[in-house]
């Protein structure tokens, strides 16, 4: 949100990462991290951000992140947006409505 205007929906979902290890004939993967991943998809016209947006939290901006994320706000690119959580069935509406999966 911007003021009170929607300008976006935002989409945030754990993913596990991995670390390939070793050479290349005896190839191995260890140090699961799993890393907050992000999609913004804008609902309305605005010059602060593309039609669609996305990223992952790196786990040196995590901690800075997640309390961003519990004071209701979200940067990107040099703005700060507030966010307002959806309930389940809101989310579950917006997850069909722009083809969003959940793996």
């Amino acid at each position: 949100m911007d003021g009170d205007e929607q300008v976006g929906v935002l989409v945030i979902r754990v993913t596990t990462w991995w670390w390939r290890e070793g050479p290349f004939w005896r190839r191995r993967w260890g140090n699961p991290r799993e890393l907050p991943e992000w999609a913004l998809s804008c609902v309305a016209p605005t010059q602060q951000l593309p039609n669609f947006d996305d990223g992952i939290i790196s786990a040196d901006e995590l901690d800075e992140e997640l309390a961003d994320w519990s004071e209701g706000i979200f940067r990107l690119r040099g703005q700060q947006f507030s966010l307002a959580w959806l309930g389940e069935e809101e989310a579950d509406a917006a997850h069909q409505e722009h083809g969003w999966t959940i793996d």
